[in-house]
């Protein structure tokens, strides 16, 4: 069991950047790429959560294979049928496949299997809960039943890059991601479509809020410090504003 060493060289540069993102949103999309990527699958999906008298609530799923009505149907109607949101635990992080856990037999025979599953077509999962002193949220992919069961290497590849996405998720949100945390994104986009920001400019903006450098901005985001300082010179034309003082406060209204 474990990977090539194109695999971990891979590995190594996705959580280059993987540390450097500190964005919500920006994590599920980072992380969800890379698994397409690296473990072959027909959907997949990410999506926070937070433990709650005894129960966990998820929120804000993210896809980017699955069909958005599917993504809305399995969240507003199958979440607590899923087998194996019975396994999850609160405290300890979990990786597993459907196939360690439950007999094909039983599992063909679950509302979840022939009301949601089947109809896309998918048999086999593989999922992780992401967790480190508080419940994060929880990945999951599914492959039909004509590609065959995931691999031990893979349940391996997704175990190690859970752990650092744990790490990173505790880092930034030591007491749990909270819904009211996505306000912030929410905001963020609002800027983006008002000013017509790329995604780029975005994150500079983020890391000014921080009170960064340009130098850190550029050793941060993996890019020069001319180049950092030419995406200022377009977000301030676009923002109409003439320095990082005016930005700021800009931001702030």
């Amino acid at each position: 069991m474990g990977l090539s060493n194109n695999q971990w060289e891979r590995f190594q540069e996705f959580l280059l950047k993987l540390y450097q993102q500190n964005r919500l949103d920006g994590i599920q999309k980072m992380v969800m790429d890379y698994l397409e990527l690296e473990i072959a699958h027909h959907c997949s999906m990410f999506d926070y959560g937070r433990a709650k008298d005894g129960e966990i609530i998820f929120f804000h799923p993210y896809s980017g294979n699955l069909d958005q009505g599917a993504l809305k149907d399995y969240y507003k109607n199958y979440q607590y049928q899923d087998y194996m949101v019975w396994n999850f635990s609160q405290t300890e992080p979990f990786v597993y496949r459907n196939s360690d856990l439950m007999p094909d037999s039983m599992r063909e025979k679950s509302p979840i299997y022939q009301r949601w599953m089947q109809p896309l077509q998918v048999y086999h999962g593989l999922g992780c809960t992401i967790v480190n002193r508080h419940f994060y949220g929880s990945v999951t992919m599914f492959r039909t039943k004509e590609t065959g069961d995931f691999t031990r290497d893979e349940l391996y590849l997704l175990k190690i890059l859970n752990t650092h996405l744990a790490s990173h998720l505790s880092m930034l949100y030591p007491n749990g991601v909270r819904e009211s945390d996505f306000q912030n994104i929410d905001m963020d986009k609002h800027w983006l479509k008002k000013y017509h920001l790329t995604e780029r400019e975005m994150e500079i903006v983020l890391q000014l809020q921080e009170g960064l450098t340009n130098q850190e901005i550029g050793s941060r985001l993996c890019i020069s410090e001319v180049t950092v300082k030419k995406h200022m010179s377009h977000i301030f034309g676009k923002m109409q504003v003439k320095n990082r003082s005016q930005l700021l406060l800009k931001l702030e209204k």
